[in-house]
């Protein structure tokens, strides 16, 4: 029977909390005279009273009436109500209980306390961030802030976050990367490279100043960095001679080479990477046309100076003559192919 009365008890309580906050508190020592009747004061070691009072029992505000005896903190345990850092209670814990008492209990504000990222549900006595800050024993570092501020009065449900920052200063041995150094071989077929000297990295002792906001890096910046070992530049030859002509197609460039006094291999080079030798070759674009790509304007100007008027561009003799006339006199140049 005492049992169920209770889990009774512990129900009605439970609901009454749950149904809303507290008005008006009175302070945290007893009613005067006038209010309540007088108290005794707390009972000897072993002593107790085995008489059950009625008394009106206030939570946040809501009240119930209650028959129990001994002393104030034992009805708060009987009820499952222990009590907490943030509660404010109308009577001493240790006095014992009066018939007709009203018994008035602030369980506080329910609140939300982020401390560092991690989330934690909370109540707090009414007041301010810094009086949460406190009750909660939460101290804050030199960099650290609060928001709201510290000032702000607390409301039911509010969130407090209290954001965690951190800077250190650390050194680091990182690699330093080597540079590549490219050597045209006009030996070597194009797109081949061989590596003469191999790269390696270097060493460096790096400072950074490193920011930590709620336990994780935001924030990097380097302070100063010292060579341990030099970086070994890496050297590659790299083949520019192209892929062997067709062998008319060879021909005719030598013999244009020849007869205008141009430099065979740089016409070869240029015909290899203007038409990869396709004397058909065209660029819908910009026009350009033959085996070294001759835009209209280049080759209805130069064809009749080489004396080739009125040929085709598309004719492979045609366009090699005027390409190496061209060459020998220093016209090279209008070509990006080199």
């Amino acid at each position: 029977m005492r049992a169920a009365l209770r889990l009774g008890r512990l129900a009605l309580v439970t609901c009454l909390v749950a149904g809303g906050t507290f008005g008006a508190l009175a302070a945290t020592s007893a009613p005067t005279a006038a209010a309540a009747p007088s108290r005794a004061a707390p009972a000897a070691r072993g002593q107790s009273l085995a008489q059950a009072q009625v008394v009106r029992v206030s939570v946040d505000g809501l009240t119930a009436r209650f028959s129990a005896s001994g002393t104030v903190d034992a009805l708060l345990a009987d009820l499952g109500l222990p009590p907490r850092g943030s509660d404010r209670t109308s009577a001493p814990l240790d006095s014992f209980l009066l018939a007709g008492e009203h018994l008035a209990f602030d369980r506080g504000v329910p609140v939300t306390l982020v401390d560092g990222g991690t989330p934690t549900a909370v109540r707090s006595p009414r007041g301010t961030v810094a009086e949460l800050l406190g009750t909660a024993q939460v101290m804050l570092g030199p960099e650290d802030f609060v928001e709201p501020g510290l000032d702000q009065i607390l409301a039911a449900g509010a969130t407090v976050r209290v954001t965690r920052v951190a800077d250190r200063e650390e050194t680091l041995r990182e690699p330093s990367p080597y540079t590549i150094r490219l050597i045209t071989d006009a030996s070597l077929d194009r797109g081949h490279e061989i590596v003469v000297t191999p790269g390696q990295p270097g060493e460096l002792a790096n400072t950074y100043h490193v920011r930590i906001i709620d336990g994780r890096e935001v924030e990097r910046t380097l302070l100063a960095s010292e060579v341990l070992a030099a970086a070994v530049d890496e050297i590659r030859r790299v083949g520019t001679r192209p892929p062997a002509a067709p062998a008319d197609i060879e021909a005719i460039i030598r013999q244009a080479a020849a007869a205008n006094g141009a430099d065979p291999d740089q016409l070869l080079r240029v015909a290899w990477c203007e038409s990869h030798y396709n004397p058909s070759a065209y660029n819908a674009t910009s026009g350009a046309s033959g085996l070294f790509q001759f835009v209209p304007s280049t080759w209805s100007v130069n064809s009749a100076r080489a004396g080739y008027a009125g040929a085709s561009p598309f004719d492979p003799v045609a366009s090699a003559n005027v390409a190496a006339w061209m060459f020998a006199r220093g016209s090279a140049n209008q070509w990006t192919c080199k």
